[in-house]
């Protein structure tokens, strides 16, 4: 009998699972690339510190918890997304609503404000 990891069976979660576990990959790629090239001194910082598994423990959850969670989000946007719809771009549907309507300015009336004298704001 294995003790092997087992995927959910339902589509959605195991969707979530793999997105979730490609973005704690990302997330481990970025935290060492941070630590190896040192961006910001935080390299010498941290290795500089008391404790330093304490930073390290802290940016990764962060890194895990904001990489993890857009992977996931784009997994789930995606969702509808025909796979050959070509192209791409923010051109959906909506544009239908305006084919064959001409769009026309609509006049807005402008006031102009009164100005204030000095003498009028300090009574």
């Amino acid at each position: 009998m294995h003790n092997r990891l087992q995927l959910p069976k339902d589509p959605l979660l195991r969707l979530l699972a793999i997105n979730a576990l490609t973005g704690v990959g990302i997330a481990s790629l970025v935290l060492i690339g941070i630590i190896w090239s040192n961006i910001g001194n935080l390299r010498t910082l941290v290795f500089a510190s008391d404790n330093p598994l304490l930073p390290l423990v802290m940016l990764a959850v962060a890194l895990v918890i904001t990489l993890a969670s857009v992977v996931m989000g784009s997994a789930i946007m995606l969702l509808g997304e025909k796979r050959n719809s070509g192209g791409g771009g923010g051109h959906r549907s909506w544009i239908s609503l305006f084919e064959g309507k001409a769009l026309e300015p609509i006049p807005v009336e402008a006031r102009a404000r009164a100005h204030r004298r000095r003498n009028d704001l300090a009574n």
